[in-house]
């Protein structure tokens, strides 16, 4: 039965009650806007290159502000996908404590299949699906539609992380010549920046109607 273990006041109150995704979510949200910010300026500074015919550019030398840029490039990243794999862990918890009963997939699942090889094309989305659904409704989860949004985010996903881009550049250096094979790098270097913007636009918007849902069932179920 869907709903033969639902949180219980007692668990609520707990360490593994409900945790508030507040100020998680506002944090997650800062740093995927600032990522967006990095691909905008990163797009544009790949497409300069590209215009000029190719990637010599790039190749001229770290100079003490490329040194800096690209420190905050990884410090961005980086700390964008903790913050993201720390959402997911708190929604998937979350969904559990509100009453939503015999999920699939368990809060640490829920992160740890985006580090297992060929199941990371699927499992990470199963795992979303569930969030969203269970955030939706908590008792009756199943029935709850999948949203067109997360099949967006996946895609996205797919493309820029799924190695799309890196069989591109393969094929390239081995059919092209040295002049071809930098002006193919550089131009999937533009495309993979131009899709984490669509890629984070997604991911905030899912996030941000997960953390209100599940919110707003806490408080309601608070207030009973």
């Amino acid at each position: 039965m869907r709903d033969a273990k639902p949180a219980t006041g007692e668990e609520t109150s707990s360490h593994s009650g409900f945790r508030d995704p507040t100020t998680l979510t506002k944090w997650t949200r800062v740093f995927l806007y600032a990522g967006i910010a990095l691909a905008l300026v990163s797009a544009w500074e790949v497409a300069g290159g590209l215009q000029m015919g190719g990637g010599e550019g790039s190749q001229e030398g770290l100079t003490p502000g490329a040194i800096v840029w690209r420190f905050a490039e990884i410090a961005i990243g980086l700390t964008t996908a903790i913050l993201v794999l720390t959402w997911i862990y708190r929604a998937n918890h979350n969904a559990r404590q509100l009453g939503a009963a015999d999920m699939h997939f368990t809060p640490g699942w829920a992160v740890g299949w985006y580090f297992v090889p060929i199941a990371w094309f699927w499992k990470p989305y199963q795992a979303m699906r569930e969030i969203w659904r269970a955030s939706v409704s908590p008792s009756d989860w199943r029935a709850v539609p999948v949203s067109p949004l997360l099949r967006w985010w996946w895609g996205l996903w797919i493309v820029r992380f799924g190695g799309a881009l890196e069989i591109v550049g393969w094929v390239a250096n081995r059919n092209l010549d040295e002049a071809g094979t930098e002006t193919v790098e550089v131009a999937t270097e533009l495309v993979d920046w131009v899709l984490e913007i669509p890629l984070a636009l997604v991911l905030l918007a899912i996030v941000g109607a997960v953390s209100r849902m599940q919110v707003a069932h806490y408080r309601r179920r608070s207030e009973a």
